[in-house]
């Protein structure tokens, strides 16, 4: 019988664990001391992978106020103390890089359908050199968000690019950017480099779920070496009474049918018991979590101790939409 505290292969990462944190905001950027005991009590509980809070590349992003900017001058210090805190449990961690925006000089909020080569250059340019920081910290690795509401998930979304270049069109043309990137992080780090990527998008004529299965089979062939799949604003379709964990497991198995990678899935997921039960019923394999975090930052350890548990998060969403890496009732 499978068990969400298995010891097991991420490709080439070693996890204590089935269960990788997420992270999203970090509203104590000047409180490095909570920030250490955070990453010190979520390492310590048993989980199997850390993804940092938003690590913001631009100065003048959209939620700037609610992550780390990695221009700041402690920010190598930082997440070398992270790296080491983390690894002195033995748990692996990556930099989630991701960004809403992005400005060219004084024109703020360049459209997708407006970036020049240049800019997707510079876009380009930019993440390899957050890479190139993360790995000098001794970060195992970095996620890059093409899912939810970021800008590189935009990129990939016919409903907003409709360019009539190689970076337009079809599944392929919209991905280049990435694939371009990923094959030049790919050659030149170290980095386990994850991807997470929508299921689907809701839009009209958005991103389908066709889509990004094909979209997911590019990623391997570059040399992805995971994938996490989430919803656009995922935490509000994963509450007490709202639900899409069918269709998310139905899209995740089939996923994991069609690629050689990890696949890891998030979804409001609160239950060990529940959790075993996919394990053991699916062919899911990996489970990421993030309100459960916020709510209590060790609670892995009692689930482990006591071969039960269900998280104390009530799922009101308040750390997602006050932007808060604390939560409101405990």
């Amino acid at each position: 019988m499978k068990n969400i505290f298995d010891k097991c292969k991420l490709g080439d990462l070693t996890l204590n664990s089935r269960i990788i944190r997420s992270g999203l905001w970090e509203s104590q950027q000047n409180d490095l001391y909570s920030i250490y005991d955070r990453y010190d009590r979520i390492a310590l509980s048993g989980v199997g992978l850390i993804t940092s809070e938003l690590f913001s590349i631009y100065p003048k992003d959209k939620f700037i106020e609610h992550s780390q900017r990695m221009d700041n001058a402690n920010f190598i210090k930082m997440s070398q103390k992270i790296a080491e805190i983390t690894h002195s449990y033995d748990v692996p961690v990556l930099g989630q890089v991701e960004f809403i925006k992005y400005n060219r000089g004084i024109d703020l909020d360049i459209a997708v359908n407006d970036l020049t080569k240049e800019d997707i250059r510079k876009i380009q340019s930019d993440i390899i050199v957050a890479a190139q920081k993360l790995e000098f910290a001794d970060f195992d690795g970095i996620q890059l968000s093409i899912g939810n509401n970021f800008f590189l998930s935009k990129f990939i979304n016919p409903y907003y690019n409709q360019r009539n270049d190689e970076y337009g069109g079809n599944v392929f043309n919209r991905m280049r950017l990435v694939l371009e990137l990923i094959k030049v992080l790919k050659d030149n780090t170290d980095l386990h480099i994850s991807c997470k990527i929508n299921t689907f998008d809701e839009r009209k004529d958005g991103f389908d779920c066709n889509e990004s299965i094909e979209a997911c089979k590019l990623l391997e062939k570059v040399g992805v070496d995971s994938i996490q799949v989430t919803r656009p604003l995922s935490p509000l379709f994963f509450t007490k009474k709202l639900s899409g964990e069918k269709e998310l497991l139905e899209f995740s198995e089939g996923l994991i049918d069609s690629v050689n990678v990890p696949v890891i899935v998030g979804g409001g997921f609160d239950d060990m018991g529940h959790m075993n039960e996919i394990l053991n019923s699916t062919n899911i394999e990996f489970f990421s979590m993030y309100r459960p975090f916020v709510a209590e930052n060790d609670f892995l350890a009692k689930w482990k101790d006591d071969g039960y548990g269900q998280s104390r998060c009530l799922k009101c969403n308040n750390c997602y939409r006050t932007k808060k890496s604390t939560c409101y009732h405990f």
